[in-house]
């Protein structure tokens, strides 16, 4: 019962002890008046809330960042009592909640067509979560806990504009590095002899016959596996800024994912959040499901993106090119990002912040250019 309600009833009990008092047939009248009313108006709620029909429904599961989804809404009733709009409470891609009033058919099916922008990379839950039903003069209010499950929609993040990134071996790599990296099973040529290498690559009886060392050289295997590091910890910034800079961090790893998969080379995206997993393709159909990994990443990992870094360093085998996304950079950081890129792969560096760096992050990105790690920042908007 709202207020009103509670002040008709009041009004009726008043209106009848005063016509058993002074025996006024108008006070009566409206007393009796008012309590037909209030019965009136009880069993209207009571009647919709037994024949409410809810049903509700989404054009896709999946869609990307800053486009419309299309919701469907359909209520159903059958009673021959008027009553008022329904109240629906609904939950919106960006996550708030949101109260929305519906005019019903008293006997039929109400259809409403809706479009919810879906701001931010994720999953997210859209539909009714509650339904206040109120009477045609607002003397009961019932409260409905809408049983329907709500809508799982997944947000794909938009992919960047990326440059294609460069891979090893290639130009300018250094020879300590090709000659670890070389197949000792496969002699293409020979040479003179240099200071570091090995006495087994020695070819002693070409070095017999001219007189000097010569050695064998060997075929240099191609690399061309990019390997993506996402840092999947919480971004350290404001808590309402954060869904901005999953954001750009998403989007950015997205865009050079494209780019790989467009030219054909077979990507590797391991994800450390809470549930671990890794993602991998070789192509540009392939990108689907790193938008719906990337998606699907609740960035609750602990903040040691370092650690990631030290066990990529197994990967290195075959690794031609390492792309790090991170919102932190730190000395530790760093540090293992220059280690990865002496380890032979091209290494690349993506910083996303909602704001300017600070001067520690600006010499951290000096330092990583100056040994030989693309750094770049990126500001979220």
């Amino acid at each position: 019962m709202t207020a009103r309600g509670l002040y008709t009833l009041l009004f009726a009990a008043l209106m009848l002890i005063t016509a058993l008092s002074v025996g006024s047939a108008g006070a009566f009248l409206l007393g009796v008046a008012a309590l037909c009313a209030l019965a009136v108006s009880l069993v209207s709620v009571l009647f919709a809330a037994g024949t409410l029909r809810l049903a509700q429904s989404a054009d896709s599961e999946k869609v990307q960042r800053g486009d419309a989804l299309a919701y469907t809404l359909q209520a159903q009733l059958f009673t021959p009592l008027p009553i008022a709009p329904l109240s629906l409470h609904m939950r919106l891609p960006s996550g708030r909640e949101s109260e929305y009033l519906l005019t019903s058919r008293l006997f039929g099916t109400t259809v409403s067509e809706n479009a919810f922008s879906c701001p931010h990379v994720g999953l997210c839950e859209v539909g009714v979560t509650r339904c206040d039903l109120t009477d045609c003069f607002a003397l009961f209010t019932l409260r409905l806990r809408v049983r329907m499950p709500l809508l799982k929609v997944t947000v794909l993040p938009v992919p960047a504009q990326a440059e294609k990134p460069a891979f090893s071996p290639g130009e300018g790599e250094h020879s300590i590095t090709q000659r670890a990296l070389s197949d000792h099973t496969t002699p293409v040529d020979t040479r003179p002899w240099q200071d570091g290498d090995e006495l087994k690559r020695v070819h002693w009886k070409l070095s017999m016959r001219r007189q000097s060392l010569m050695v064998h050289t060997y075929e240099t295997p191609q690399r061309p596996d990019a390997l993506l590091l996402l840092d999947c910890a919480a971004p350290g910034c404001a808590p309402a800024r954060a869904a901005f800079v999953i954001d750009c961090l998403t989007e950015e790893c997205a865009g050079a994912a494209q780019v790989l998969l467009a030219d054909g080379h077979p990507v590797r995206m391991p994800l450390s959040s809470g549930t671990a997993r890794e993602v991998s393709g070789q192509d540009a159909k392939a990108l689907t499901g790193f938008q719906e990994a990337l998606a699907q990443t609740a960035f609750d990992a602990p903040a040691d993106f370092e650690r990631v870094l030290l066990l990529a360093s197994r990967r290195m085998r075959r690794t031609g090119a390492t792309l790090a996304y991170t919102s932190r950079l730190t000395p530790r950081v760093a540090d293992a990002l220059i280690a990865l890129s002496r380890m032979g792969p091209r290494t690349a560096l993506t910083l996303v912040t909602d704001g300017e760096v600070t001067d520690e992050q600006q010499k951290l990105l000096h330092l990583l250019q100056n040994s030989g790690v693309t750094a770049r920042h990126v500001r979220c908007l």
